[in-house]
């Protein structure tokens, strides 16, 4: 797992070009990642991301044009990487955000990306939604949470 030391919240949020103010919308990225993990993002997979956007109040502030950002081209594996490892120091590092990020969050957030994951559709539910590059995202995601659960996680994944 990649660790990120002394985390430079403000920072990170300004190479991604996050105003403070929408650093909930950070969430998001794993379930960007999961959508693009094919090389396209199917209308589905973005219709999820966005109804969870706002239903959670994510695109207020700035978050809207992240994520439109984000949904308009695929991060590098090395932004993926730094994005799951930041995310992880994020969720335990700061008292303050742990509400927003902590190990509920991380459940919920990995349940969202099963959802993406399954958005783009099987033939009328009759065979699984998901490719074999969005079941190895989702298992990336899992690893680099490092989530208390990960194990149960995992095993749900290999279904």
């Amino acid at each position: 797992t990649i660790r990120v030391r002394h985390m430079d919240v403000e920072g990170w949020l300004k190479e991604l070009q996050v105003p403070r103010e929408a650093y909930r919308v950070v969430s998001l990225l794993p379930l960007v990642y999961v959508a693009w993990a094919d090389g396209k993002i199917q209308k589905g997979e973005r219709e999820v991301i966005l109804r969870i956007a706002r239903e959670r109040g994510m695109l207020d502030d700035g978050g809207e044009d992240a994520l439109a950002r984000w949904l308009s081209e695929p991060p590098s594996r090395q932004q993926l990487k730094a994005n799951l490892a930041a995310l992880n120091e994020l969720a335990r590092s700061d008292r303050k955000l742990q509400e927003d990020f902590g190990a509920d969050e991380e459940q919920l957030l990995l349940a969202w990306c099963q959802d993406v994951a399954d958005a783009a559709g099987g033939l009328l539910g009759l065979k699984s939604a998901r490719t074999e590059a969005e079941n190895a995202a989702l298992k990336t995601i899992v690893g680099a949470l490092d989530m208390r659960n990960a194990t149960q996680w995992r095993a749900a994944l290999r279904n």
